[in-house]
């Protein structure tokens, strides 16, 4: 069976159509289609079938599916195994990252990792930290950033998590709320028109710990999923936000906008991938690199 048509059958499921998945295994479209139908004819049944939206599973390639992944990382397993004994680490590292590439140090990792394995490359995929770890659970990442509720690590076991540092949030709210913000708790201000994000953002997971205890929940006015259009919101009188700390005085530096003098929150920025993965010859070289960049030069 030919690995080829094997990789085109993953990525096509995990992309959800042939475009996507082409473009991905370097592949003109016609030649994925090929390298599919082969396959399709081998195995005497159909992998897909086509929707409005792209190509889905049928429930033949569903089944089929973890198969194909296991054949495939069992020979990357077993030519990073091959190229281990030859002292030199290969491949493509799958990275999630999120936020601005500046607090998460991600120059200084990728810098560490060209400098210490001269055949690795990367594929950096940028988005919020639930998402990131739903990618890195489905191995569609191989490791990535996220932040999370304090004590992550011990919430899933099928991720490996390194915690990496501590990360504050500020409540801050448009110029001139002065009134309704400083002095005042979590009762009085969650029923203030807030910008929130979507529920696997840390933002949404922070407030969610501290206000379901508590039986209160914040009014939304609006629903962003980046950090720069929720401080638009914020300076356009919209409704108030999380922030990390140090974007949160410099906005309010330049834009009078209101920081709460009663309340922040804590999450934890951490380094994850799959628990059964850890060991993997790519994704050791990350975590390394990563313990020497935050945990060796301090938080």
């Amino acid at each position: 069976m030919d690995h080829t048509s094997l990789r085109v059958f993953v990525a096509v499921a995990e992309r959800g159509g042939l475009t996507h998945a082409a473009e991905q295994l370097h592949m003109s479209q016609p030649a994925a289609s090929l390298q599919l139908k082969k396959l399709q004819d081998e195995l005497s049944i159909e992998l897909f079938y086509r929707t409005a939206r792209g190509m889905r599973l049928t429930d033949y390639g569903r089944k089929l599916l973890p198969m194909a992944q296991r054949i495939l990382k069992g020979t990357a397993d077993l030519r990073a195994a091959a190229t281990a004994l030859q002292g030199e680490v290969r491949g493509e590292l799958r990275l999630g990252t999120i936020v601005d590439p500046e607090f998460i140090r991600l120059g200084a990792l990728l810098r560490a990792l060209s400098q210490q394995h001269a055949h690795l490359a990367f594929q950096l995929q940028q988005g919020i930290s639930g998402q990131i770890q739903r990618l890195i659970e489905q191995n569609q990442l191989d490791a990535g950033f996220s932040l999370d509720v304090p004590g992550f690590s011990n919430v899933n076991p099928e991720l490996y998590a390194l915690r990496l540092s501590d990360c504050h949030y500020r409540v801050v709210a448009p110029a001139g709320w002065e009134d309704q913000v400083l002095g005042k708790g979590w009762d009085t201000i969650s029923q203030l028109p807030w910008i929130t994000t979507p529920p696997e953002s840390v933002h949404s997971k922070l407030l969610q710990a501290q206000l379901e205890p508590m039986g209160l929940q914040v009014s939304p006015a609006a629903r962003v999923d980046v950090e720069p259009s929720m401080l638009d919101l914020v300076k356009s009188g919209v409704g108030l936000s999380l922030v990390r700390d140090g974007l949160a005085y410099k906005a309010a530096q330049e834009h009078d906008l209101v920081i709460s003098d009663q309340l922040s929150l804590t999450a934890e920025l951490g380094f994850f991938c799959r628990a059964d993965r850890r060991e993997e010859l790519l994704i050791d070289a990350a975590f390394t690199a990563i313990q020497e960049g935050w945990l060796m030069r301090g938080q």
